[in-house]
Order: structure tokens, then sequence, then C-alpha cells
């Protein structure tokens, strides 16, 4: 599988982390769980569901699992080697003990269509602004008022869309109940 990532890797490590993130997809896969790696690909953001945000990243060849998003404290490590180590139940476990973070998408009004980014009739002026939205590798918001302004601009612009709140039913049958940071159930 390849996995596509926003910000380009350093040259002389992209070997090092491609082998990384397959391994940090394959210990998700292994655990039947539906995680996808978004952003940055040296620092990749671990999506569950499309929704969720986890608690957790990614040193060297470490899985650390934290207790609360962005400096919370390690609760577990997982070594990412070629044999996957832990199980489903360790890792549902620490997704319903601990809270994870919400995310947002920008879904086109009356579509299943979400803000994959921006197209320009002259680029580097940045002029004749127009959004670009599909089923697959949309943006994803850690702020709902960061995703709050981007739709505010769209409407400017005459385009009808929405926020899409995270699906709790979709986790839930996924995972069982979770808590998030600042989003009440």
């Amino acid at each position: 599988m390849q996995l596509k990532f926003k910000n380009p890797v350093r040259p002389d490590l992209t070997s090092t982390i491609q082998k990384r993130n397959r391994r940090l997809q394959a210990f998700f896969n292994a655990k039947n769980l539906d995680v996808r790696l978004h952003g940055d690909a040296q620092n990749p953001l671990m999506v569950l569901c499309g929704c969720v945000g986890l608690s957790a990243y990614v040193h060297n060849f470490d899985l650390r699992m934290l207790d609360k998003p962005n400096q919370g404290e390690v609760m577990r490590i997982f070594k990412l080697t070629e044999i996957v180590q832990g199980t489903r139940e360790d890792v549902v476990e620490w997704l319903q003990k601990y809270p994870q973070m919400p995310l947002y998408r920008i879904q086109h009004a009356n579509s299943k269509l979400y803000l994959c980014g921006f197209n320009f009739v002259d680029r580097e002026q940045k002029l004749g602004r127009y959004p670009v939205f599909a089923r697959e590798d949309y943006h994803i918001y850690k702020q709902r008022e960061a995703a709050e302004d981007i739709l505010n601009m769209l409407k400017e612009d005459g385009y009808e869309a929405e926020i899409t709140e995270p699906d709790l039913e979709l986790v839930k049958s996924h995972v069982g109940p979770i808590t998030f940071v600042g989003l009440q159930d």
C-alpha cells in the first residue's frame, strides 16, 4: 500500500521513514483497526475511522501511546518490528481509557465529498481560488475553529458546505465507547 503525505520526506531519510510508516500501518491493520496515516510522513497523524486523532506518536520505530493528545504522558510503547506486537484488546483498552482528539472535515452540501484542497486560476498570485472536493485525501482539522474559518471563506465564495462532526456511532461500533478531549458525547 502506497501512503501519501502532504509534506515531503528528507531524501536521506526516505527509506527509513517509509519502512517505519509501513510497519506502523501494519500494526493497526493486524489489529483490524481502521487507522490511516495523514499529514507529515515524519510525524504522521494517526486517524481512526476518519474522525478521531489518536493520542499517540511515533519516535524512531516506537509507537508511543499517550494519556492525552499533545504532550501527554507515555502510557504504552510498542516497538514497530516485522513481527507485530500487542493485541487488538491492548489498543482498544488504551483507546477507551484515555481521551482522544476529535477531528473535523468540511463536506460539500448534499454529497459525500470533502474538501481536499484549492486550485487557483493564477497559483502564484493566489487569484481565482476554487475548492476541490473528493471522497479520499481530504483535509482534516484538529480544531473546530480552523474548520469554521475555512467554511466561512467557502460560504463567502458562494459554496454550500458544512462541518462534519466526528461520527461517534461509527467509532463506537468499531472499538466501543471512547472519550474525546473537549467534546461531550
